[in-house]
Parts: structure tokens; sequence; C-alpha cells
């Protein structure tokens, strides 16, 4: 009896054991050092180019105040002198963004359709600017993408959609903005699916490896998903709890009837 108590005993501890996790299977970039991490960042920030359905900020100044009221991105309330942005929340974004139709035009009051599918946000802001000069006198124009979003999913802290108002995006940074990695996270296995058109693409990368830093994939593009793997440990986590309460059950039984006999 007391050789299937400390038989019990070593399983659970076996299992125990097999359900821990190295802390260096959460460590970013392992085999870089910080002096040198400069000279292997290579990748270049690539160029978006703006696409059918992309929906877009404009903001027009001039001198005219009706054109800088139909442009202008805040509103008073009621009266107070107080000002309300209008792309504050992603629902007012879709709202009073400008969207880019299937033949890849903007309407814009005053100035009409503009196309600038196929084109870099710099490259549209200086359209859009060509245009304005034709009809206002002294215009200033900025052209902004708003629907630059991705999906961050799997083994981090908080999943979901996040939206980036920088002219990047890291896929390090986007797990931060998901608050980071779980501990059951596998960040060697990290998965970013590209929808381009009717076409996809993924890539893999491990983020404890350097190489990873010269991906296609390190710099987001709009719409990507970011898919974080569980390690296959969480399954084995989520069973020992229940196997450990089995066999600490039995081998509480086998203890007291071992007593019992005595």
């Amino acid at each position: 009896m007391k050789k299937i108590y400390l038989f019990l005993m070593s399983l659970i501890l076996v299992i125990s054991i097999s359900s821990c996790r190295s802390e260096k299977d959460l460590v970013y970039l392992q085999d870089t050092e910080a002096e040198v991490l400069a000279a292997e960042f290579t990748t270049s920030v690539p160029e978006y180019r703006i696409k059918t359905n992309d929906n877009l900020f404009v903001s027009i100044k001039s001198l005219n105040p009706e054109v800088n009221q139909l442009y202008n991105p805040a509103q008073s309330i009621g009266g107070q002198g107080g000002v309300q942005q209008l792309y504050s929340q992603q629902s007012d974004q879709y709202l009073n963004g400008y969207q880019v139709d299937s033949n890849g035009n903007i309407a814009l009051p005053i100035l009409g359709h503009v196309g600038i599918a196929g084109l870099s946000q710099t490259e549209a802001q200086a359209k859009v600017q060509e245009r304005a000069d034709e009809y206002l006198k002294d215009a200033s124009v900025k052209v902004k993408l708003l629907n630059y979003k991705v999906s961050v999913m799997g083994e981090v802290a908080t999943p979901g959609v996040y939206y980036n108002y920088n002219s990047s995006l890291t896929v390090l940074e986007a797990i931060s903005m998901a608050n980071g990695i779980t501990d059951y996270a596998k960040i060697d296995r990290v998965l970013v699916m590209r929808t381009s058109g009717t076409q996809s693409e993924t890539f893999r990368l491990n983020l404890t490896k350097k190489d990873f830093l010269k991906s296609e994939a390190f710099f987001l593009q709009p719409n990507d998903v970011v898919y974080v793997e569980p390690h296959k440990i969480k399954n084995t986590n989520m069973n020992s709890a229940i196997y450990s309460l089995l066999l600490s059950t039995v081998s509480t039984a086998v203890l007291i009837t071992s007593l019992i006999i005595r």
C-alpha cells in the first residue's frame, strides 16, 4: 500500500514538472546583442498604396471660412465654444471619412471626384492639393488613412482590432497594443495573414531570432491579422489540474485505507 502511495505522489510530481515552462521561451530576439541590433535592422518601411473602399481623412483649409467649415474635423457644441472631434470614434471615422469608390475616386465638396486609388498617401495628398489650387486660394491640404487597422489574436492579453494612426506599424508594436503575450504564447511561430485584392499571403515569424526583422511582415499593412499560437503546454496545464486533483484524491484514499488496515 505504501508503494502505491509513493507511486501516486511521484506521478503528481511528474505532472507538475511537465507543466512548467522555461522563461526563455518568452524572450524576444534571443540571438541579438543590443549594440548590434541597429545593424540587423535593414527592412525599409513599405509604402502603402490606397485601395478601393479605403476610408480617408481629408482636411482642406483656405481663406474661405465656408470651405473651412466643410472640411474642418471639429465642430462647436451647443454654442458653448467647446470642440468635439468628428473622428474621435471608429464609427465617426466611418461616417465622416471619404471612402474610395469602385472607380478609385473620392468625392470631395466643391472639388468633385479625385482619382487616388493606387497612389501613396503622399501622392494622394499632392493630387488633392493640385485640385484644390484650381478652386481655392492659398489652400492647405492634409490626407490621412483612417482604416489602418490590424487584428491581433491568440495568446495575447487583450485580443482585438487595433487602429494605427502613425505612418507605420510593426508586429511588435501590434502585440504591445494588445498588452503583450500570455505565458502560453509560442512566439517562435507567429502567423501574419495579409490580403491583397483577391489574393492572400501568410508569413511565419520567429520572434526569438533576429531574422524576423528582415521579413516582409515585420511592418504590418492595413487589415493584416496577427495570430500568436498557443504552446502545446497550454493543453497540458489545463488537463494537469484535473489529473492532479484525481490523483490527489486517490492517494488520499490509499493513505486513509492503509491507516485503517494498520
